[in-house]
């Protein structure tokens, strides 16, 4: 096979984890920068949750697109499996954009002292919860082979 059309696992993810998550960490490189200062402010949970989202959908493509050289009735089952999940992870991404941004532009109509411990709840979960699909990004990549072409 040419040394151009030879898959790539290392592609694969610069492409479906990398790509989606460089609006989240160029946003993050620029405030520090800005502010030299890394705290809870510095990461934005509405960017890092469409990013997600992104990742999610990015993911369910390739997996969508993906086929077995041998195909089994329990691998496409686990595949569909995955599939599902990562169109659900996709849906709770966006619904947690949804309220990230709806928190933040009620702390700016409210004030921050009624809201500010709900957003600061969803932050933290958005933060911590976005670990989840790029964990499972790595498995399904390892487990399903997925490869992108150079």
């Amino acid at each position: 096979m040419p040394a151009c059309n030879r898959p790539s696992s290392f592609v694969w993810i610069m492409i479906h984890l990398l790509f989606p998550l460089g609006p989240f960490l160029l946003e993050a490189i620029i405030r520090i920068g800005v502010f030299q200062d890394i705290d809870w402010t510095t990461f934005r949970s509405s960017t890092l949750a469409m990013s997600a989202g992104i990742l999610c959908l990015f993911v369910n493509r390739s997996l969508n697109g993906h086929e077995e050289i041998i195909p089994s009735q329990e691998e496409n089952g686990r595949m569909m499996t995955t599939i599902h999940v990562f169109s659900g992870m996709a849906v709770f991404c966006f619904v947690f954009f949804g309220v990230a941004v709806l928190s933040t532009a009620l702390m700016e109509r409210l004030g921050p002292e009624d809201i500010a411990p709900i957003k600061r709840f969803f932050d933290v979960l958005i933060l911590v919860g976005a670990s989840i699909p790029v964990l499972l990004s790595f498995w399904a990549q390892r487990s399903f082979n997925l490869r992108a072409v150079l």
